[in-house]
């Protein structure tokens, strides 16, 4: 993998004529060259601690395409390709290529019908998940690409085994984007695998401008309540960071979220700590696994207290949650963030888009 590791600078490469044709207007994590009908995809710190590195994924069209090229060549336009997240999944199926996708990673947590369909009828092969992925069922099904993600260096070795064995990984860092327009904005990285561009870039486009204006009219609101986040895991709360995508979102739907800290990775709080932030909320949101406000309150008694609670004004984004746990919100909700940030303003906004029902979130009753 080190060969195609290189320091952080997108600038146009005069060296080998290759020139910018997509630098995106919220992502920070790739952009896009071409010389001729040759593609290049820059991918930036794919895994969290990451520093000044840089993954390059050459696009070759088909034709001129062999197997005796690096790893790091595609096939384009793709034709079987795996997905080890269920943002992958929304990012094809966006722009009409689900067909496409071979194998994917996790199918309790998957919520795409079509993909579900194919799965039951064995068309779809499920290959594990995380670094328990199983080399030899991706080997078997012989995806063009393996579209995957990075929590830490330790996907190294599976990428290595899996380059290893002639089997071509793109790492996309989208989970790590600053905001929901910068995770949404992959779709394009993603379609130039397709060589449907043009198409990702019109529909991005039609969804940032939805979101601005939606954010727009919340944050001209005349309140802006505060919102407890997430609840206990293993007796820590951990808070959102003040640079997550998560505080920008609750911050354009008009909202402020208390108990921030800095930084962009969540703090860990002890339960008394943020129990006091609770007490200052107006609306509680992603409290885990709870669905019931008599199952936040079998946890801890204390939390039938909080104001959020007396007011049942919690809500969770498990609206459209698989068997397995799955939540709906990580897949599709990826492809659509001004649908996301419509909920949010409908929760803490109501008057301004009273007919919209909530499409990801639900109240906990």
């Amino acid at each position: 993998m080190l060969l195609f590791f290189s320091c952080h600078s997108p600038q146009k490469n005069s060296e080998t004529g290759f020139e910018t044709y997509y630098q995106p207007s919220h992502a920070n994590g790739f952009y896009l060259e071409k010389k001729g009908d040759n593609k290049l995809l820059h991918i930036f710190n794919p895994w969290q601690g990451a520093e000044n590195m840089e993954l390059l994924y050459h696009l070759r069209p088909r034709e001129r395409f062999h197997d005796s090229l690096p790893v790091n060549y595609i096939p384009v336009p793709v034709r079987r390709a795996v997905c080890l997240s269920t943002s992958h999944i929304a990012f094809i199926d966006c722009i009409g290529q689900a067909h496409t996708i071979a194998g994917v990673s996790g199918a309790g947590y998957i919520t795409n019908p079509a993909i579900l369909e194919r799965l039951a009828r064995g068309e779809v092969r499920d290959v594990g998940y995380e670094t328990l992925l199983s080399c030899e069922t991706i080997a078997v099904l012989q995806p063009d690409v393996v579209f995957a993600y990075g929590v830490n260096d330790e996907m190294a070795a599976v990428t290595g085994k899996l380059n290893g064995m002639g089997i071509r990984v793109v790492y996309l860092a989208d989970y790590l984007e600053e905001t929901v327009l910068g995770k949404a904005e992959y779709m394009v990285a993603v379609a130039a695998f397709y060589g449907l561009e043009d198409a990702a870039i019109d529909r991005f486009s039609d969804v940032a401008a939805n979101y601005e204006t939606i954010a727009g009219k919340a944050r001209a609101a005349a309140t802006q309540p505060k919102v407890i986040m997430n609840a206990p895991w293993r007796d820590t709360w951990y808070m959102p960071g003040a640079d997550n995508y998560m505080n920008k979102l609750i911050s354009d739907a008009g909202a402020q979220i208390t108990g921030l800290r800095s930084g962009r990775n969540s703090t860990p709080l002890s339960l008394e700590n943020a129990y006091i932030y609770a007490m200052q909320a107006d609306y509680w949101l992603h409290p885990n696994a709870y669905r019931t406000l008599h199952e936040l309150e079998t946890a801890d008694s204390r939390f039938a207290r909080t104001p959020a609670f007396t007011s049942k004004k919690i809500y969770n984004n498990t609206r459209r949650l698989t068997p397995g746990g799955g939540s709906d919100f990580w897949e599709s909700g990826a492809v659509h963030p001004d649908v996301v940030l419509k909920d949010l303003v409908r929760i803490f906004h109501p008057n301004i888009f009273p007919e919209h029902e909530l499409v990801y979130y639900e109240q906990l009753q």
